[in-house]
Protein backbone atom coordinates (compact mmCIF):
# COMPACT_ATOMS: atom_id res chain seq x y z
CA UNK A 1 0.00 0.00 0.00
CA UNK A 2 2.63 2.26 0.92
CA UNK A 3 4.38 1.95 -2.89
CA UNK A 4 1.21 2.32 -4.30
CA UNK A 5 0.53 5.49 -2.47
CA UNK A 6 4.29 6.63 -3.54
CA UNK A 7 3.60 5.87 -7.29
CA UNK A 8 0.02 7.30 -7.23
CA UNK A 9 1.55 10.56 -5.88
CA UNK A 10 4.41 11.12 -8.02
CA UNK A 11 2.36 10.31 -10.98
CA UNK A 12 0.41 13.32 -9.79
CA UNK A 13 3.54 15.46 -9.85
CA UNK A 14 5.21 15.39 -13.17
CA UNK A 15 7.23 18.66 -13.48
CA UNK A 16 10.51 18.19 -15.51
CA UNK A 17 13.08 21.35 -15.98
CA UNK A 18 13.65 20.40 -19.45
CA UNK A 19 10.73 19.88 -22.19
CA UNK A 20 10.05 16.62 -22.55
CA UNK A 21 9.82 14.76 -26.43
CA UNK A 22 6.17 13.03 -27.13
CA UNK A 23 7.24 12.07 -30.76
CA UNK A 24 9.89 12.75 -33.76
CA UNK A 25 9.49 14.12 -37.38
CA UNK A 26 12.51 12.87 -38.32
CA UNK A 27 15.56 13.68 -36.69
CA UNK A 28 13.09 16.64 -34.96
CA UNK A 29 12.13 16.34 -31.42
CA UNK A 30 8.58 17.68 -31.14
CA UNK A 31 8.40 18.19 -27.27
CA UNK A 32 5.30 19.14 -25.20
CA UNK A 33 6.36 22.64 -24.91
CA UNK A 34 7.02 23.25 -28.39
CA UNK A 35 3.04 22.01 -29.09
CA UNK A 36 1.95 25.06 -26.00
CA UNK A 37 3.94 27.77 -28.34
CA UNK A 38 2.28 26.20 -31.36
CA UNK A 39 -1.15 26.23 -29.29
CA UNK A 40 -0.63 29.97 -28.62
CA UNK A 41 0.66 31.17 -31.83
CA UNK A 42 -2.52 29.76 -33.26
CA UNK A 43 -4.52 31.47 -30.85
CA UNK A 44 -2.75 34.59 -31.69
CA UNK A 45 -2.77 34.45 -35.26
CA UNK A 46 -6.72 33.89 -35.06
CA UNK A 47 -7.27 36.46 -33.35
CA UNK A 48 -5.13 38.76 -35.31
CA UNK A 49 -6.77 37.74 -38.63
CA UNK A 50 -10.58 38.43 -36.55
CA UNK A 51 -9.53 42.03 -35.81
CA UNK A 52 -8.11 42.79 -39.19
CA UNK A 53 -11.27 41.45 -40.87
CA UNK A 54 -13.95 42.85 -38.11
CA UNK A 55 -12.62 45.92 -37.18
CA UNK A 56 -14.81 48.65 -36.43
CA UNK A 57 -15.04 52.10 -35.58
CA UNK A 58 -17.05 51.74 -32.41
CA UNK A 59 -14.86 48.43 -30.56
CA UNK A 60 -16.70 46.01 -29.48
CA UNK A 61 -15.47 43.72 -26.09
CA UNK A 62 -13.32 41.50 -27.69
CA UNK A 63 -12.31 44.23 -30.11
CA UNK A 64 -11.74 47.02 -27.50
CA UNK A 65 -9.66 43.68 -25.33
CA UNK A 66 -7.43 43.21 -28.27
CA UNK A 67 -6.78 46.65 -29.11
CA UNK A 68 -5.78 47.49 -25.03
CA UNK A 69 -2.36 46.51 -25.28
CA UNK A 70 -1.65 48.28 -28.32
CA UNK A 71 -2.72 51.40 -26.81
CA UNK A 72 -0.89 50.74 -23.64
CA UNK A 73 2.31 49.73 -24.79
CA UNK A 74 1.81 52.06 -27.91
CA UNK A 75 1.34 54.86 -25.23
CA UNK A 76 4.35 54.21 -23.72
CA UNK A 77 6.64 53.96 -26.90
CA UNK A 78 5.06 57.45 -28.04
CA UNK A 79 6.57 59.04 -25.33
CA UNK A 80 9.96 57.29 -25.45
CA UNK A 81 10.55 57.53 -28.98
CA UNK A 82 8.19 59.80 -30.88
CA UNK A 83 9.60 59.40 -34.04
CA UNK A 84 10.35 55.78 -34.12
CA UNK A 85 7.52 54.06 -31.65
CA UNK A 86 5.19 53.03 -35.13
CA UNK A 87 8.45 50.77 -36.27
CA UNK A 88 9.02 49.64 -33.08
CA UNK A 89 5.54 48.84 -31.79
CA UNK A 90 5.13 45.73 -34.39
CA UNK A 91 7.86 43.61 -33.10
CA UNK A 92 7.42 44.80 -29.04
CA UNK A 93 3.72 44.33 -29.34
CA UNK A 94 4.50 40.69 -30.70
CA UNK A 95 6.78 39.74 -28.71
CA UNK A 96 4.36 40.46 -25.25
CA UNK A 97 0.91 39.06 -27.04
CA UNK A 98 3.06 35.38 -27.56
CA UNK A 99 4.99 35.38 -24.18
CA UNK A 100 1.35 36.34 -22.66
CA UNK A 101 -0.48 33.82 -24.60
CA UNK A 102 2.17 31.22 -24.18
CA UNK A 103 1.86 32.18 -19.89
CA UNK A 104 -1.96 31.78 -20.58
CA UNK A 105 -1.49 28.21 -22.03
CA UNK A 106 -0.56 26.73 -18.60
CA UNK A 107 -3.61 28.02 -17.18
CA UNK A 108 -5.82 25.78 -20.28
CA UNK A 109 -7.91 22.42 -18.52
CA UNK A 110 -5.82 19.30 -18.98
CA UNK A 111 -2.45 20.87 -19.27
CA UNK A 112 -0.46 19.05 -16.75
CA UNK A 113 -2.80 16.25 -16.52
CA UNK A 114 -3.47 15.36 -19.97
CA UNK A 115 -0.63 13.54 -20.87
CA UNK A 116 0.72 10.48 -23.38
CA UNK A 117 2.72 7.33 -21.83
CA UNK A 118 6.13 7.70 -22.89
CA UNK A 119 8.95 5.22 -22.07
CA UNK A 120 12.12 7.11 -20.08
CA UNK A 121 14.90 5.32 -18.39
CA UNK A 122 13.26 1.80 -18.47
CA UNK A 123 10.54 3.68 -17.27
CA UNK A 124 6.73 4.20 -18.26
CA UNK A 125 5.86 7.85 -17.33
CA UNK A 126 2.89 10.32 -18.49
CA UNK A 127 4.22 13.07 -20.01
CA UNK A 128 2.21 16.27 -20.18
CA UNK A 129 1.10 16.87 -23.56
CA UNK A 130 0.62 20.83 -23.10
CA UNK A 131 3.15 22.76 -21.57
CA UNK A 132 3.21 26.52 -21.38
CA UNK A 133 6.52 27.56 -23.73
CA UNK A 134 7.96 30.06 -21.29
CA UNK A 135 8.31 27.44 -18.94
CA UNK A 136 10.74 25.52 -21.30
CA UNK A 137 14.42 27.71 -20.99
CA UNK A 138 14.63 27.16 -25.20
CA UNK A 139 11.79 29.30 -25.93
CA UNK A 140 12.92 32.35 -22.96
CA UNK A 141 16.26 32.20 -24.87
CA UNK A 142 15.13 32.46 -28.13
CA UNK A 143 12.61 35.31 -27.19
CA UNK A 144 15.98 36.85 -25.67
CA UNK A 145 18.24 36.45 -28.49
CA UNK A 146 15.31 37.98 -30.91
CA UNK A 147 15.02 41.23 -28.44
CA UNK A 148 19.17 41.59 -28.18
CA UNK A 149 19.20 41.10 -32.24
CA UNK A 150 16.66 44.36 -32.46
CA UNK A 151 17.93 46.55 -29.85
CA UNK A 152 21.48 46.20 -31.74
CA UNK A 153 20.20 46.62 -34.82
CA UNK A 154 18.20 49.48 -33.95
CA UNK A 155 21.29 50.96 -31.97
CA UNK A 156 22.79 50.29 -35.60
CA UNK A 157 20.23 52.43 -37.70
CA UNK A 158 20.22 55.30 -35.23
CA UNK A 159 23.81 55.79 -34.64
CA UNK A 160 25.66 54.17 -37.76
CA UNK A 161 27.91 51.05 -37.29
CA UNK A 162 30.60 53.32 -36.07
CA UNK A 163 28.19 55.44 -34.02
CA UNK A 164 26.90 52.18 -32.44
CA UNK A 165 30.37 50.88 -31.89
CA UNK A 166 32.21 53.58 -30.39
CA UNK A 167 29.40 54.59 -28.42
CA UNK A 168 29.32 50.69 -26.47
CA UNK A 169 33.57 49.93 -26.62
CA UNK A 170 34.72 53.20 -26.69
CA UNK A 171 35.03 54.50 -23.13
CA UNK A 172 35.20 58.35 -22.54
CA UNK A 173 38.26 59.15 -21.48
CA UNK A 174 39.77 57.45 -23.98
CA UNK A 175 42.45 55.42 -21.82
CA UNK A 176 39.67 53.86 -20.02
CA UNK A 177 38.83 51.98 -22.58
CA UNK A 178 40.87 48.59 -21.96
CA UNK A 179 38.78 48.70 -18.86
CA UNK A 180 35.64 49.64 -19.86
CA UNK A 181 35.49 47.54 -23.26
CA UNK A 182 35.38 44.39 -21.43
CA UNK A 183 32.45 45.54 -18.93
CA UNK A 184 30.35 47.09 -21.97
CA UNK A 185 30.03 43.50 -23.75
CA UNK A 186 29.40 41.48 -20.44
CA UNK A 187 26.48 43.94 -19.89
CA UNK A 188 25.00 43.39 -23.52
CA UNK A 189 25.50 40.10 -23.35
CA UNK A 190 24.21 39.35 -20.21
CA UNK A 191 20.95 41.13 -21.23
CA UNK A 192 20.62 37.79 -22.82
CA UNK A 193 20.68 35.98 -19.76
CA UNK A 194 18.99 38.40 -17.49
CA UNK A 195 15.84 38.54 -20.18
CA UNK A 196 15.35 34.67 -20.48
CA UNK A 197 16.37 33.45 -16.63
CA UNK A 198 13.86 35.80 -15.48
CA UNK A 199 10.56 34.63 -17.76
CA UNK A 200 11.84 31.36 -17.52
CA UNK A 201 12.06 30.99 -13.72
CA UNK A 202 9.02 33.13 -12.93
CA UNK A 203 7.00 30.81 -15.15
CA UNK A 204 8.77 27.60 -14.26
CA UNK A 205 8.24 28.48 -10.66
CA UNK A 206 4.37 29.02 -10.93
CA UNK A 207 4.17 25.80 -12.97
CA UNK A 208 5.60 23.84 -10.36
CA UNK A 209 2.81 25.60 -7.30
CA UNK A 210 0.45 24.65 -9.94
CA UNK A 211 1.53 21.02 -9.70
CA UNK A 212 2.17 20.61 -5.91
CA UNK A 213 -1.73 22.59 -5.33
CA UNK A 214 -3.62 20.02 -8.00
CA UNK A 215 -2.75 17.10 -5.89
CA UNK A 216 -2.34 18.24 -2.23
CA UNK A 217 -5.53 20.13 -2.48
CA UNK A 218 -8.94 20.83 -3.01
CA UNK A 219 -10.54 22.70 -6.60
CA UNK A 220 -11.02 25.85 -4.81
CA UNK A 221 -7.61 26.36 -3.75
CA UNK A 222 -5.72 25.59 -7.14
CA UNK A 223 -8.67 27.80 -8.73
CA UNK A 224 -7.11 30.61 -6.44
CA UNK A 225 -3.60 29.93 -7.62
CA UNK A 226 -4.64 29.92 -10.92
CA UNK A 227 -6.16 33.72 -10.76
CA UNK A 228 -2.64 34.65 -9.03
CA UNK A 229 -1.00 32.68 -12.14
CA UNK A 230 -3.51 34.68 -15.00
CA UNK A 231 -1.94 37.81 -13.23
CA UNK A 232 1.65 37.04 -12.95
CA UNK A 233 1.67 35.91 -16.39
CA UNK A 234 0.60 38.83 -17.55
CA UNK A 235 3.07 40.86 -15.32
CA UNK A 236 6.12 38.88 -16.95
CA UNK A 237 5.02 39.29 -20.58
CA UNK A 238 5.04 42.81 -19.86
CA UNK A 239 7.62 43.22 -17.93
CA UNK A 240 9.85 41.26 -20.90
CA UNK A 241 8.22 43.83 -23.78
CA UNK A 242 8.79 47.03 -21.21
CA UNK A 243 12.53 45.92 -20.70
CA UNK A 244 12.92 45.26 -24.59
CA UNK A 245 11.68 48.73 -25.20
CA UNK A 246 14.06 49.91 -22.50
CA UNK A 247 17.43 48.11 -24.15
CA UNK A 248 15.71 49.81 -27.33
CA UNK A 249 15.23 53.16 -26.24
CA UNK A 250 19.33 53.21 -24.64
CA UNK A 251 20.71 51.90 -27.78
CA UNK A 252 19.39 54.41 -29.49
CA UNK A 253 19.74 57.72 -27.67
CA UNK A 254 23.26 59.19 -28.07
CA UNK A 255 25.15 59.92 -24.63
CA UNK A 256 27.88 62.44 -26.41
CA UNK A 257 30.41 59.73 -26.54
CA UNK A 258 32.18 61.75 -29.16
CA UNK A 259 29.84 61.75 -31.96
CA UNK A 260 26.43 63.72 -32.62
CA UNK A 261 23.35 62.59 -31.27
CA UNK A 262 20.31 61.83 -33.29
CA UNK A 263 17.84 64.58 -33.36
CA UNK A 264 15.44 62.57 -32.22
CA UNK A 265 16.99 60.68 -29.58
CA UNK A 266 15.47 60.52 -26.33
CA UNK A 267 16.91 61.65 -23.35
CA UNK A 268 18.02 60.56 -20.02
CA UNK A 269 14.71 61.50 -18.18
CA UNK A 270 13.48 59.10 -20.87
CA UNK A 271 15.43 56.24 -20.02
CA UNK A 272 15.28 56.78 -16.33
CA UNK A 273 11.81 56.89 -17.07
CA UNK A 274 11.51 53.60 -19.28
CA UNK A 275 13.91 51.55 -16.71
CA UNK A 276 11.31 52.34 -13.70
CA UNK A 277 8.21 51.19 -15.76
CA UNK A 278 10.13 47.57 -16.27
CA UNK A 279 10.34 47.44 -13.17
Amino acid sequence: MPEEAAEHSESLIHVSIKAETLFHIGPIAVTNSMVGTLVATAILVSLAIWASRRNSLVPGRLQALLEFPLDFLGGIMQSLQPTRWRAILPPVITIFLLVLLGNYVGLLPGVGTIGANVIEEGHEAVVPILRPPSADLNFTLALAVIAFVLFVSWGIRANGVRGYLKETFIANPAYMTPLMTPIHIVSELSRIISLSMRLFGNVFAGEILLAVMLSLTFVVVPAMFLGLEAIFGAVQALVFALLTLTYITLATAGHGGGHDEPHDAPSHDADDAALQAAH
